[in-house]
């Protein structure tokens, strides 16, 4: 029987090869993995789900750069996280919802700054900086929920698959993650 991973290296490659039924049995596969992981730090579903959108329409596109170093699912999950930091950067850029001047086209400031370009220094720091955040917290949260966490969220077990590994009920391990998810989210909402 074959593995995650070895199964994902044949969609992929079958993908790369143009066979677009591969790449959507990848996206059914990693879809609510990523949405779900996502949402522990964007906090908005709707949020969420547009950023894992944006996420596969990203590694469609860089699909051909794939080469097997990391499992797909490491690797598509790095360009989901940079998607929501570049998304939580957009966030803190955006000016005030109040009515504005339009401008010489018709667009107001507010999609003026919607088009801006993120790849500034002063973005790059501020999505290293968010990026520091979290792992700070992550390094800060206590053992058992940063395990529980981690194993729900990057390695995609069940409740009862983690309380089964970690010797834990299963509502324990339900509270430990979402202690930790919302320290996480008190966390970049405060910053």
């Amino acid at each position: 029987m074959k593995s995650r991973r070895e199964l994902d290296l044949e969609l992929v490659k079958a993908a790369q090869a143009g066979d677009m039924h591969a790449f959507e049995t990848l996206i059914r596969r990693y879809r609510t993995r990523l949405t779900r992981y996502l949402s522990t730090f964007l906090r908005d579903q709707s949020e969420s789900e547009d950023v894992a959108q944006e996420a596969f329409i990203k590694a469609y596109t860089a699909l051909h750069t794939f080469r097997g170093e990391s499992s797909f699912a490491t690797w598509f999950f790095r360009i989901g996280i940079n998607t929501a930091k570049r998304t939580l950067v957009r966030n803190r850029l955006r000016f005030p919802q109040a009515a504005e001047p339009a401008g010489e086209n018709g667009n107001s400031q507010q999609y003026a700054a919607a088009e801006m370009d993120f790849d500034t220094p002063e973005a790059k720091l501020e999505t290293k900086q968010i990026f520091e955040l979290l792992n700070h917290v992550l390094d800060e949260l206590p053992e058992e929920q940063r395990t529980a966490l981690v194993l729900r969220e990057l390695e995609g077990l069940s409740y009862e698959q983690i309380a089964e590994r970690m010797h834990s009920p299963v509502g324990t391990v339900r509270s430990r993650i979402h202690r930790a998810r919302d320290t996480i989210a008190a966390v970049l909402k405060s910053s």
